[in-house]
């Protein structure tokens, strides 16, 4: 597995202890500097661990919003940098809980294409086949479909789920479970997607 330690990243050494008091007290400049020491290989290791995704700027900025927000709280176990690994890979992680999350639903709009407008034909398209997805969703029973909804449209955890609804989260994972094994037999019946 990689590590920020196979990267080029400049450690914060004692003497730079100084930099990190100035950060905890909301200093910008500080801030800066850590982040101009930080950003590129942090920005290399985040593409990397997505293989190559254009989205590593935006884990990247994710990565030094969360250090600014907890600058009053950081507390040095080991080293800086091994404090910023963690930040790095709750982010990634993350980012790819939520990757993961949006291959399970549609957007109501079609989403943009890269070579340009899309044909008017796969707009009409994307709207029906979101319209077959609404309709299989909103003939769930009414737990099912709230789970479905909790965890696919609001983007809540399983264990936030069974803890909002008082469950157990087997029952969370099997009611999802059972709630995508109807949504794609309701597809198929109208012969989208599979």
């Amino acid at each position: 597995m990689l590590s920020l330690r196979h990267m080029n990243v400049q450690p914060i050494v004692p003497e730079d202890g100084e930099l990190l008091l100035q950060l905890k007290q909301g200093d910008r400049i500080a801030f800066d500097e850590i982040f101009n020491r930080f950003a590129d290989p942090i920005h290399t290791y985040i593409r990397v661990r997505l293989n190559g995704s254009e989205e590593a700027d935006d884990v990247l900025q994710e990565v030094f919003i969360r250090l600014w927000n907890k600058r009053q709280s950081i507390v040095i176990h080991t080293s800086f940098r091994n404090y910023l690994y963690t930040i790095v890979q709750h982010c990634i992680s993350d980012h790819q809980r939520a990757s993961k999350r949006k291959r399970y639903t549609l957007p109501e709009e079609m989403p943009e294409r890269t070579e340009g407008r899309p044909l008017p034909d796969e707009q009409y398209q994307y709207k029906q086949a979101y319209h077959i997805w609404r309709t299989a969703t909103n003939k769930l029973p009414g737990q099912m479909r709230r789970i479905y909804s909790m965890k696919n449209e609001e983007q809540l955890s399983v264990k936030e789920i069974a803890s909002e609804l008082q469950l157990s989260e087997q029952t969370v994972k099997n009611q999802l479970h059972t709630a995508g094994q109807r949504i794609v037999k309701m597809l198929r019946q109208v012969q989208i997607f599979f």
